[in-house]
């Protein structure tokens, strides 16, 4: 299960950075706005034990559950803190 998690949150990652290329390619502030994305993921998968696992939920949930959990609630931080940071750096600097 370990290998498995790695390999998908890898692979996450590197669509996260592939993305952030495209966005670079298209316009620049977008780009940096992918970068603090990216941050927002990172720091959203640190906290989110905390934040959206219930410590019922160790007891009940599989471990796959739980990655599933953590994965998610910290790419829809990256998608949101994405959209918020291109949106705003393209109004004001375009």
């Amino acid at each position: 299960m370990r290998v498995f998690s790695f390999l998908l949150l890898t692979f996450q990652i590197l669509l996260m950075i592939g993305l952030d290329i495209v966005l670079f390619d298209y316009n620049i502030y977008y780009g940096f706005g992918g970068i603090i994305g990216i941050i927002a993921y990172f720091i959203a998968y640190a906290i989110s034990v905390d934040m959206t696992i219930a410590p019922r939920d160790f007891w009940f949930q599989t471990s796959w559950g739980i990655f599933k959990k953590k994965v998610g609630y910290a790419f829809s931080a990256y998608l949101i803190v994405t959209l918020l940071a291109a949106g705003i750096l393209g109004a004001c600097f375009n």
